[in-house]
C-alpha cells in the first residue's frame, strides 16, 4: 500500500495516467473490500504490478499519439502533399468502371486513324480505285497535254503560260515512254528525308535501291530547286485564299474542295494535269495544299513553296500511283537500261473523252463543239460555249466570275450575233446566162473560146 501512495503522491507525467490511477483507487475503494491491509505485502505487489503494466500501456498510447501530432504538422509544412491529399480523397469518390463506358461520336463517322483511306464526303467522287487494304493498285500512265482539246476550247496560250510560270516547260513536252514494273517499283518503294541541310530521296529501280540529294532530284525532273521545302501546315493563309479566289469565294477549306469546283477553265485544266502528271500519287477530284503551291507559282510568279519536295513528299505517300513519266526521267538521269521484261504503259491524254469524265464538258460536247460545266460556290452551274476568251482570260482578275458577270457577258454576247447575222450583207450570183449560148461567167472568159484559141478559125477580112 505505501507503493500505491507514493504513486498517487508522485505528479503523473501525462494527465490521462492521472485519471487511470485516480479510477483505479476509487474502483478499489467502491468493491467493499477497501485498500489491503499494511502488512499483507502479496495483495500490494500484485496490485502494483497491475499498475506498472497499465503505466506502461498509457505510455505506448502517447507515444504513438505524439508520433502522428509530429506527422501532421510535417505533411502541412510541405506544399506538395496537401495537393496528394487532397487527390487521394477525390480518388475515393471516381469509379473507374466509367473509364470503359465512352460511348461512341454523335456523328457516327469512323475517325481518320480509323481508316486507311478517306474518301470524300462530296458524293462526286471521280478518282480511279484502289485496294483499301493496302498500296498495291496498280500504276497509271501519266497523262499528256491534248492540243487539239486545248486549242478548240482556246486555253492553249493560258495554259502555256502557266506551264511556263511554274517552270516546266521542259517536263510538259516530255512524251516519252512508260513502263507498269518500273513504275509501280519506283512509286511504292519511294522515301523522303528532309532533314535540315541535305534532304535526300530514296527509292528503287526495280530491284537496285538508289539514294539522290533533294537538289539531284530535281535536276532529273528539271524542275527549279527553289522555295521552303518544309511541310504545308493545314490550311495555310495564302493557298486558301487563293482557292477561294479561282472558285468564287468557295468557304469549304481545302481538303474538301473539289478541282471541278475552279471557274476558268485554263486554270482547271492544269490542276487536272498536275494532279495526273505531276503528283505522282495524287488524287483527280479533290484538291489539295499540293495543287494550290503550283497554281499558286503558275498565277503570281512567287516561289514560296519547293516544287521538288512536293513531288518527294506526294511520292513518299499512299494513294493511286501516277507517277510514270517521273521514273522514266529518273531512269534515263541515271542512264539505266530498261527491264526487257517490262511492260510499256498505254499513253493517256486530258482529251474529250477524258474531260468528259472529269465534268469540265457536257457529256453531249465534241472537238468541234465544247460546251463548258462552269460551277458555283453555291451549287449552281451554267453550260457556256467554248472558247470564250473575253470571259476566261487569266489575264483578267480576279481569277473567278460571278453568275452575275457570266449573265452579262452573255446577254451581250447574243446581242452582238443577233446583229452580225442581221447586218451582214446578202451574197449576190455574178452567174449570167444568155439565151441561146451555153452558159459563162462574167468577167470571167471561157478559157476554150476562140477568143484565146487558134486564130486560124476567124474568118478572112475582105
Amino acid at each position: 500500500m505505501a507503493c500505491l501512495a507514493l504513486l498517487l503522491q508522485v505528479r503523473p507525467f501525462n494527465p490521462l495516467l492521472s485519471l487511470i490511477l485516480a479510477f483505479s483507487s476509487s474502483t478499489f475503494s467502491s468493491s467493499g473490500h477497501g485498500p489491503p491491509p499494511d502488512g499483507d505485502a502479496c495483495h500490494a505487489d500484485a496490485l502494483l504490478l497491475r499498475l506498472a503494466s497499465l503505466c506502461s500501456c498509457c505510455c505506448a498510447v502517447w507515444l504513438c499519439s505524439c508520433a502522428a501530432t509530429a506527422m501532421h504538422s510535417l505533411l502541412e509544412s510541405l506544399p506538395v502533399l496537401p495537393f496528394l491529399l487532397l487527390l487521394l480523397k477525390e480518388m475515393k469518390k471516381f469509379k473507374f468502371g466509367e473509364l470503359f463506358k465512352k460511348g461512341t461520336t454523335s456523328t457516327g463517322r469512323p475517325s481518320r486513324t480509323a481508316t486507311q483511306i478517306r474518301r470524300s464526303y462530296n458524293e462526286d467522287i471521280i478518282a480511279p480505285s484502289f485496294a483499301p487494304e493496302e498500296d498495291n493498285g496498280p500504276p497509271n500512265a501519266s497523262s499528256f497535254p491534248c492540243y487539239d482539246f486545248l486549242t478548240n476550247a482556246g486555253i492553249l496560250d493560258d495554259f502555256f503560260t502557266l506551264v511556263n510560270r511554274a517552270g516546266l516547260a521542259t517536263y510538259v513536252g516530255d512524251e516519252r515512254e512508260q513502263y507498269y514494273m518500273l513504275t509501280k517499283i519506283f512509286v511504292e518503294s519511294f522515301k523522303f528525308q528532309n532533314s535540315q541541310y541535305s534532304p535526300t530521296v530514296a527509292f528503287k529501280i526495280y530491284g537496285n535501291p538508289v539514294t539522290m540529294e533533294l537538289e539531284e532530284f530535281c535536276r532529273a525532273l528539271d524542275i527549279a530547286p527553289v522555295g521552303t521545302s518544309r511541310r504545308i501546315d493545314d490550311n495555310p493563309r495564302d493557298l486558301l485564299e487563293l482557292y477561294r479566289g479561282i472558285t468564287n469565294d468557295d468557304c469549304r477549306t481545302i481538303q474538301r474542295g473539289k478541282i471541278r469546283n475552279i471557274q476558268l477553265p485554263a486554270i482547271k485544266y492544269f490542276a487536272y494535269y498536275i494532279a495526273t502528271s505531276i503528283l505522282g500519287r495524287e488524287n483527280t477530284s479533290n484538291i489539295s495544299s499540293y495543287h494550290l503551291a503550283f497554281l499558286n507559282i503558275a498565277l503570281t510568279g512567287r516561289t514560296s513553296y519547293h516544287l521538288g519536295s512536293l513531288i518527294a513528299r506526294r511520292l513518299s505517300n499512299k494513294g493511286p500511283i501516277f507517277g510514270g513519266i517521273i521514273a522514266s526521267r529518273v531512269l534515263a538521269y541515271l542512264e539505266l537500261p530498261i527491264d526487257p521484261n517490262d511492260v510499256p504503259l498505254t499513253p493517256r491524254r486530258l482529251d474529250i473523252t477524258a474531260m468528259k469524265s472529269h465534268h469540265f464538258v457536257t457529256t453531249d460536247s465534241t472537238v468541234d463543239n465544247m460546251v463548258y460545266r462552269m460551277l458555283f460556290a453555291d451549287g449552281d452551274e451554267k453550260e457556256i460555249s467554248l472558247p470564250q476568251p473575253g470571259l476566261f482570260s487569266i489575264d483578267r482578275e480576279p481569277w473567278s466570275r460571278t453568275k452575275e458577270e457570266v449573265d452579262e457577258h452573255t446577254k451581250i454576247q447574243d446581242f452582238h450575233q443577233q446583229h452580225d447575222s442581221e447586218d451582214a450583207e446578202p451574197s449576190y450570183d455574178c452567174t449570167v446566162t444568155y439565151p441561146d449560148a451555153s452558159s459563162s461567167t462574167y468577167p470571167e472568159y471561157d478559157p476554150s473560146s476562140s477568143y484565146y484559141g487558134d486564130t486560124t478559125s476567124w474568118p478572112r477580112w475582105d
